[in-house]
């Protein structure tokens, strides 16, 4: 029931109180004249009644009405009872009137009071509630303040059956409900989010506070719907990968690169938290020396692939970048003998690297497919190239003399160089994106070293980059009007989740407040901050 229908009853209730308070005083105060009947004149077959004797009329006891009780007839506020040693006022019984009754009261009155009862009705009901600025999630018992809320992923998940809040991944539509369209389009699922979780104060109070919101995107425009679910269903596996208006993973921005990665946006199960929880120091001080690392290696086991979509994501991906070293790099025009001599010697190592990787990266083909997948496979791919090294000359120019100085960095096929990266940066952007999928269906499928290095890094990427509900825009979304809109979600680009917007620094699914306040989701603002 909402707030404007409780508001309806209570008028309904207050008037139905007044008008019966009026019966009753009316009733014990009207007139009981002792009337006479005329003779009445001799007729046919009359039969007259006898003559009764004349009895007082009766007293009428005190009546004494309970403070709550005469508050209600009143609408006037309770007050606390007489002490004990003064006792209470009695009412006097009313005599019997013989004159003529009073006029009734004048409608005027009556009906400035009842307009004075509708005013406060109403003002109570749209006046904005005063709720505490603090409330306690009754699931993930964070704080959460009444106006905002933060998205935080769970790392890692408690319970995936108890999960009603996640970001990605497959919605729980009713069996009855046919996939949402958007423009005649099969839409991009990006939340789900239970709305008895959400703080009572968020979005001024306005907005479904039972069943479910679903958040969809059109997968080329980026045009934006949302679904209330009266109930949930089961989780339901999109009809299509999902489009490039949101789908950014992180650090796969070439075509090659984007072709290799997990075209859908995993499922992070998420906690309903106030804006004021940031993540501890030392896990963004871990998501910050990941992506500054320099010179790791890919025989670590944390970086072998898991399964055969990573490692025949590994071969596509190493199988583009052997041409480079097969070609080598030819001496310019004014090439010291130096130089030269280098860039032939750092050919004749590429040719043979390129040469026995390629051999790697057929029995890979082979094996694809034919076999079940294991950690030793994994293992034996790595050492192998591992074993493999190749050469990168690097010219630099000297500080004080001015003059060029020659360099050959050789190196195994799978050391990170920041001067001669070949394709291991890649590899590990690669490896993040697919171990995030796996991780959110099953954290036990990765391996405990590869679990060791990638979540403390989810961790603190939770914490920077959770979605947020209500509230103000954290970046500046022209189209957004403060005065008639309301955000219903707002997505930062995130490495997490892998959504972002085209362009810009966050997607904003915005409402207009009316539409808001009755459940009409069927067109939002689908808005880019800056």
């Amino acid at each position: 029931m909402s707030e404007l229908d409780r508001a309806a009853m209570t008028l309904a209730g207050l008037t139905l109180a007044f008008l019966l308070a009026v019966a009753i005083v009316w009733w014990i105060r009207r007139p009981r004249p002792q009337v006479t009947l005329p003779k009445a004149p001799k007729m046919a077959r009359e039969i007259r009644m006898p003559r009764l004797s004349r009895r007082a009329e009766p007293e009428i006891e005190p009546v004494e009405i309970a403070p709550a009780r005469l508050a209600r007839l009143r609408a006037q506020p309770v007050y606390d009872p007489l002490p004990d040693d003064e006792p209470p006022t009695e009412v006097a019984p009313i005599a019997a009137e013989t004159e003529s009754p009073p006029d009734p009261l004048p409608p005027e009155p009556i009906e400035a009071m009842l307009a004075a009862q509708v005013q406060a009705v109403e003002a109570q009901a749209h006046a904005a509630p005063e709720p505490s600025p603090i409330a306690d999630n009754p699931i993930s018992g964070h704080a959460v303040p009444v106006g905002q809320a933060r998205l935080v992923a769970q790392i890692p998940p408690r319970d995936a059956i108890l999960t009603r809040n996640w970001v990605g991944g497959r919605p729980r539509l009713p069996d009855a409900m046919p996939w949402p369209r958007i423009d005649g389009t099969d839409a991009d699922f990006i939340a789900q989010i239970a709305c008895a979780d959400l703080p009572a104060g968020l979005w001024d109070g306005l907005g479904p506070r039972t069943g479910a919101l679903a958040f969809f995107v059109h997968p080329e425009t980026g045009a934006a719907t949302a679904l209330h679910l009266p109930e949930v269903g089961p989780p339901r596996a999109a009809p299509k990968p999902v489009g490039r208006a949101c789908f950014r993973p992180a650090g796969l921005d070439d075509d090659a690169l984007h072709r290799l990665a997990v075209r859908a946006f995993p499922e992070w199960a998420v906690d309903v938290r106030g804006p004021d929880a940031p993540g501890t120091p030392a896990e963004a001080d871990a998501a910050d020396a990941f992506f500054a690392a320099t010179g790791y290696d890919l025989a670590d086991p944390a970086f072998h692939p898991f399964d055969w979509p990573t490692m025949t994501a590994l071969a596509a991906l190493l199988a583009t970048r052997l041409p480079a070293l097969e070609t080598g790099t030819p001496p310019p025009p004014d090439a010291s003998d130096e130089l030269t001599e280098a860039l032939a010697d750092a050919a004749a190592t590429n040719r043979d690297a390129a040469e026995r990787a390629r051999e790697i990266l057929a029995i890979i083909d082979e094996s694809a497919g034919q076999a079940g997948f294991s950690a030793s496979d994994a293992t034996a791919v790595m050492t192998a190239l591992h074993a493999i090294h190749w050469s990168r000359v690097v010219v630099e120019s000297d500080a004080e003399s001015g003059e060029d100085r020659t360099e050959t960095i050789t190196l195994p096929l799978t050391r990170h160089h920041p001067d001669a990266d070949l394709w291991v940066s890649d590899y590990r952007a690669l490896l993040f994106d697919h171990a995030r999928h796996r991780w959110c269906a099953d954290p036990d499928s990765l391996s405990a070293p590869a679990r060791a290095l990638f979540e403390p890094v989810w961790a603190a990427l939770a914490a920077a980059e959770a979605p947020l509900v209500g509230g103000q825009p954290h970046h500046y979304a022209p189209g957004f009007d403060e005065e008639r809109d309301a955000m219903l979600v707002e997505l930062p680009a995130s490495a997490l989740t892998g959504i972002a917007p085209a362009q810009g620094a966050s997607l904003i699914l915005a409402i207009r407040k009316a539409d808001l306040a009755v459940g009409n989701f069927t067109t939002l603002k689908a808005l880019t901050g800056n």
